[in-house]
């Protein structure tokens, strides 16, 4: 996110992350890896919920070649799943992207197939801004 940040400010889009758990993990979390991001907290995952992402099948955990290959990709490049951080229902979250427009109608949405699946933060840019000028 921090390479893209001013790319999205350029475009006039505030990008919020919203991650399971309280505010205060939320916070921390962001800090850990974008001190600058602005994340909120889901404790009860009500935002996944209405974005419609569904759960990952835990049993493809190490199975499922897209997501061993994403992991791959991440440990390459110094990420991590903190397991004792994560809670393993937590863990089968797949992740979402959307564009929503100033007046809450959503004009793009991404859904995640397993926990590693979305869209570079250049690609979600470049959708974002399609999706938005054409609202």
């Amino acid at each position: 996110m921090r390479e893209s940040a001013g790319e999205f400010a350029t475009a006039a889009i505030a990008v919020r992350f919203v991650t399971i758990g309280t505010q205060a993990k939320a916070e921390a979390f962001c800090a850990r890896h974008d001190p600058d991001a602005l994340c909120l907290g889901d404790e009860t995952m009500a935002t996944y919920d209405a974005m419609g992402l569904d759960d990952f099948d835990l049993s493809k955990l190490n199975s499922d070649p897209a997501l061993v290959a994403r992991r791959m990709e991440n440990e390459a490049a110094g990420f991590r799943v903190d397991w004792d951080a994560t809670r393993m229902e937590d863990a089968a979250r797949n992740p979402g992207a959307a564009a929503i427009d100033a007046d809450g109608t959503v004009r793009w949405i991404y859904r995640g197939v397993h926990p590693g699946d979305l869209p570079s933060m250049r690609e979600m840019l470049a959708a974002a801004r399609s999706a938005l000028a054409h609202s």
